[in-house]
């Protein structure tokens, strides 16, 4: 299974492909870039950037913190600049 964040401004899809385990939970790396959808304690499901820092996370604060990130609308946060995006499973 992989994951895809669907951008609501403008449709941009940000594939994530599994990349092993971190902190006993799947872990998703984006195909362009050094990002990743991890859980991490304290936090939950969250998108990591290459500096480890925090980024996005589900709108729906940590309802549904299971196994997976949690399917619906995320907001990330970055660089002064915040937009919504939309978490679904593909087949892939």
């Amino acid at each position: 299974m992989s994951i895809e964040f669907v951008r609501r401004v403008d449709g941009l899809v940000c594939r994530y492909r599994p990349d092993g385990e971190f902190n006993g939970r799947p872990s998703f790396k984006r195909l362009d870039l050094d990002v990743w959808c991890r859980w991490l304690p304290g936090r939950g499901w969250c998108t990591v950037g290459a500096d480890g820092s925090a980024n996005g996370w589900p709108l729906h604060g940590r309802s549904g913190q299971g196994m997976f990130p949690p399917l619906g609308p995320w907001r990330s946060w970055k660089a002064g600049k915040s937009y919504l995006y939309d978490l679904r499973r593909t087949g892939e």
